[in-house]
């Protein structure tokens, strides 16, 4: 194996830790977004009841405005029936007494079921702002984990980059070149050994003549599926 057959295998392992390290930091993103659109979800769900709660608050002041006015209208109509003189008005006012009774109590029942409903959400909302705050907490202390892998595995791209720079100044101009051009159009992986008589990057099978040159190791041979360059593996690899 030649000086330069042996660079480009070693290449091919830096690029491979590479790929997965790159391939982690990619998860990221994904992950934060996934953690903030579950504590976003709780929040919602935690105001979605304080709203309902708002709501019913007011329902049940309007209610108990409507019951008094009912109630007060009811007072006036019994104050006047002792100075009515004529059947038809003391009737009329019997009515009016009546059709208050009713709607008050209607509105009072109506209160009851609210009433019963407040204090369902009442119950209900401590509980939840216990389980957001839980949420809260895992998700900040999650964050923090996810900065910290991310960091460590920046870390790792920044060395195994500035290896991979090392070793490619010992490549030829030409081979450098053509190395750059395959990594950046195969998804970073520009070398790839032969594996049972195939190209490890495309599993294309290679043609015996080209298998006794890989196993010679003394020049950088080229899939035709796939571009990437060939190599045999070392003994022991």
């Amino acid at each position: 194996m030649t000086e330069e057959i042996e660079v480009l295998w070693n290449l091919r392992g830096l690029d491979e830790r590479l790929v997965a390290l790159e391939g982690a930091l990619r998860r990221h993103p994904v992950d934060r977004q996934a953690l903030d659109g579950r504590l976003a979800s709780e929040r919602a769900k935690l105001e979605g009841f304080k709203k309902r709660t708002g709501d019913l608050q007011l329902r049940h002041r309007q209610i108990e405005k409507d019951i008094d006015a009912l109630q007060q209208e009811e007072r006036k109509f019994q104050g006047q029936l002792p100075m009515v003189k004529k059947n038809e008005e003391y009737t009329a006012l019997l009515h009016e007494i009546t059709d208050r009774k009713t709607r008050r109590s209607e509105r009072e029942t109506d209160l009851l079921m609210l009433m019963d409903e407040e204090q369902r959400l009442n119950g209900e909302v401590p509980a939840l702002q216990k389980g957001l705050d839980a949420i809260q907490a895992e998700t900040v202390a999650r964050l923090a984990t996810i900065a910290a892998e991310e960091q460590k595995e920046k870390d790792g791209v920044a060395r195994l980059d500035a290896e991979r720079r090392a070793l490619m100044t010992r490549l030829p101009a030409t081979t450098r070149s053509r190395y750059e051009r395959i990594r950046q159009s195969r998804d970073g992986r520009a070398v790839v050994p032969i594996v049972k008589g195939s190209c490890g990057g495309c599993f294309r099978g290679q043609p015996p003549q080209m298998l006794q040159e890989a196993r010679r190791g003394d020049r950088a041979l080229i899939c035709d599926g796939c571009g990437r360059i060939l190599i045999w593996p070392p003994e022991g690899a």
